[in-house]
């Protein structure tokens, strides 16, 4: 399926005059989309009729933001990246923690994200290694808010995401 739609892409681009990207670089820049606008819809269902729309819409939005900035490993295919994200995300909003422990996973969570963030940059984008340091301050500073906030479900984000941070995937030429 979205292998015809990014041939049908790339054949119209090429017939406007504009240079068109590869086929299969329109594909897995259709793959990250169908993958985000799923995993966004799913939970967001989840969360209407769990009555938690508005707290699962705030953990998408940060969750989205310190994955972006502090990278992470990547499941090896798109159904699986759909079907874990999916549960995970819209499970998180309905767990209450203790003050106690949420303190504990969020103090954890940044001393991962200062040891470990960014990671997988090198294999799945191409961002320069110069911004590397302030994408790991930016990270952190993210998630040290937490400290502030004292959100529960904002210090599972983080603690998921922080747990994604040292495994490496294979650069794509080796898979």
């Amino acid at each position: 399926m979205l292998q015809r739609a990014a041939a049908a892409l790339h054949a119209r681009i090429k017939e406007s005059g504009a240079e068109a990207p590869s086929v299969p670089v329109i594909v897995y820049a259709l793959e990250i989309v169908f993958n985000t606008v799923s995993i966004a819809l799913l939970v967001l269902l989840v969360g209407l009729a769990t009555g938690e729309l508005l707290r699962t819409a705030e953990l998408l939005i940060l969750f989205a933001v310190v994955r972006f900035i502090s990278g992470g490993y990547h499941l090896p295919s798109n159904s699986y990246c759909i079907i874990v994200s999916t549960i995970v995300l819209a499970t998180l909003p309905h767990i209450n923690l203790p003050d106690a422990f949420m303190f504990g996973l969020t103090c954890a969570s940044l001393l991962m994200m200062i040891i470990f963030a960014p990671a997988n940059y090198d294999t799945y984008a191409r961002i320069a290694p110069k911004y590397y340091p302030l994408m790991k301050l930016l990270a952190c500073l993210i998630v040290a808010a937490n400290l502030l906030l004292q959100s529960d479900m904002l210090a599972l984000a983080f603690a998921v995401q922080a747990v994604l941070l040292p495994f490496k995937n294979k650069p794509a030429s080796a898979a």
